[in-house]
């Protein structure tokens, strides 16, 4: 059985006040390495590099340091010449390839950031494979990360609320590709849902509440075949960059899209 690899996680005692940094430890250990917490008193008048070299400067104590930095422990021209100081003492001690990581919990204006951690790893808490990036450093090797799970489609529920009413445009677009001519359909029971123009198109990202544009395009609508479906059919290209926004009283129940009488279509339930 291979050694467990070890690091120094060092942090200032205010940082942990709520446990914070034991949690990271902890979750750290259940990854697999040997943690050994560093408490210091950054604060205190004392170099950094005087506090922590005997654990860091000795190949048999660790295998790589870790800097828990917040932006209170940052925030002042003192605490980053010590950061800075304690870094170029780590990586000329060790060498550049001796694992030098920071962990920022919640987002640290970038200009507090020590420039020797800018240039290596530095990882934020609210990233969900922060713990895989820190022992894949730790233990020289690539993350093994997973690629989520894409729909080749964007479908984003916007609220529009007025002094009256509150209502719903759904943008529909694709990832790649082109639709044309698109439809959008609803179950035929809900129809009711609709307003008079429910297919508008617009810029990715911005609900097009006004209907002129709309007026000059060829539009459509009727019950499918099966007369399962409502359809609105609108002669309008969507693209990544283009989108259809599909207006309604309330959330349907379902909702079908696509390339009308072509590929690709797609259907998604509210």
């Amino acid at each position: 059985m291979s050694k467990k690899k070890s690091i120094w996680l060092t942090y200032a005692w205010d940082d942990n006040a709520s446990g914070d940094v034991d949690f990271v430890a902890r979750e750290l250990i259940n990854s697999g390495l040997d943690v050994k917490l560093d408490r210091l008193n950054i604060l205190a008048g004392r170099r950094l590099w005087e506090q922590i070299e005997s654990n860091i400067s000795d190949p048999e104590k660790s295998d790589g340091w870790i800097l828990y930095a917040t932006q209170a422990s940052l925030d002042s021209e003192a605490c980053k010449e010590e950061f800075a100081y304690a870094l170029d003492r780590a990586l000329s001690t060790r060498g550049e390839t001796f694992p030098v990581i920071g962990i920022f919990p919640a987002t640290v204006n970038n200009d507090l950031i020590p420039s020797g951690i800018k240039t290596r790893l530095f990882v934020n808490l609210s990233d969900h494979d922060w713990k895989e990036r820190i022992v894949a450093s730790i233990e020289n090797r690539e993350s093994v990360i997973p690629i989520p799970h894409v729909e080749p489609y964007d479908l984003t529920v916007h609220t529009i609320q007025d002094e009256k009413n509150q209502t719903y445009a759904i943008e529909i677009r694709p990832r790649a590709g082109s639709w044309s001519p698109f439809f959008a359909a609803i179950p035929a029971e809900e129809k009711n849902l609709l307003p008079d123009i429910p297919l508008r198109p617009g810029p990715k990202g911005q609900v097009q509440v006004a209907t002129k544009y709309t007026g000059m395009l060829s539009r459509s609508h009727g019950e499918s075949i099966d007369r399962n479906w409502w359809v609105e059919k609108i002669n309008f290209e969507v693209t990544p960059t283009q989108s259809c926004y599909l207006f309604l009283k309330r959330l349907p129940s379902a909702l079908r899209f696509g390339v009308n009488f072509g590929h690709p279509q797609y259907q998604v339930k509210f």
